[in-house]
């Protein structure tokens, strides 16, 4: 096999193991979801073109290895015939990222059901360099949204109703920053410490802590690997209807300006922060 076949075999998700004649098939999960079906014919692939057993890449993907160069036909066959896509590879969005942020009892935002509109709507489209996209749902930042090309974070400002407030200071103990202080005989925010992770607030046994503005912080232009890059933060919160509007746009900005093969961390330190901010979000 040529070098150009085996380009072609990355580029479908098959990549080439250190171990010639060998390759590994990555499968592209529901935003890290799978049913008990699938996984079933998963371990049924692996049983009997693999070694019996996968693993999980870091972008949530299922990798099934030692699949020898004479059964990747019958695996991309067996794939297609259960309904499960091989891929994620490539100049294109990557597969999309989410915490679980849906379920997880810190999250502020339903991750999954913002990845999954994402995942359908852009995920492998073609674009002048790889992609990648992640959401959290609050400041724990679980699945680094900082350091995907495009992050959003779970964010919720939050006031205090000084009626029902009793001064208890249970939330100055819950909050793990200390941007809930006890000043003067009454509880304070302190802004400039506050993560708007919403903590406080569901401590609070007396409703007094309540949500002022929810929504999503955005970071663009971050990237992991060799010449890791924390995102730049957007100056502004976003509502969560307007997420995938704004992943459209920083799209579009890209496929435009960008050279191949320029990640968008590279091309924003080209053009300039305060212009891309400026032209995408005014």
């Amino acid at each position: 096999m040529d070098k150009q076949q085996i380009a072609k075999l990355k580029s479908e998700g098959f990549l080439a193991q250190q171990q010639q004649g060998y390759f590994s098939v990555r499968v592209v999960t529901n935003v890290g979801n799978m049913d008990s079906r699938n996984m079933e014919k998963l371990s049924e692939i692996a049983e009997k073109y693999g070694r019996g057993y996968m693993g999980f890449t870091t972008r949530l993907c299922v990798e099934i290895p030692w699949i020898k160069e004479e059964d990747i036909d019958n695996v991309k066959q067996e794939l297609k015939d259960a309904g499960m896509r091989h891929g994620g590879t490539g100049k294109r969005v990557r597969p999309i990222v989410p915490c679980k942020g849906t379920v997880c009892t810190h999250g502020i935002i339903d991750t999954q059901g913002i990845c999954m509109k994402l995942h359908e709507k852009y995920f492998a489209m073609e674009l002048p360099a790889k992609l990648k996209i992640g959401a959290v749902g609050c400041p724990n930042n679980c699945a680094k949204a900082s350091l995907n090309d495009i992050g959003f974070m779970g964010q919720a400002y939050v006031k205090i109703d000084r009626e029902k407030c009793k001064n208890c200071k249970l939330c100055v103990g819950a909050c793990k920053t200390k941007a809930i202080e006890y000043v003067e005989n009454k509880t304070e925010i302190n802004r400039d410490k506050c993560l708007n992770c919403l903590v406080c607030s569901k401590t609070c046994p007396f409703g007094a802590i309540t949500v002022e503005t929810a929504g999503v912080a955005l970071f663009i232009g971050g990237r992991f690997g060799r010449q890791w890059q924390i995102g730049r933060r957007v100056d502004r919160i976003f509502k969560v209807d307007e997420i995938e509007e704004v992943t459209g746009k920083i799209i579009d900005y890209f496929k435009e300006n960008a050279k191949d093969g320029e990640r968008l961390a590279l091309m924003i330190e080209r053009i300039g922060w305060d212009k891309v901010q400026k032209d995408l979000f005014g």
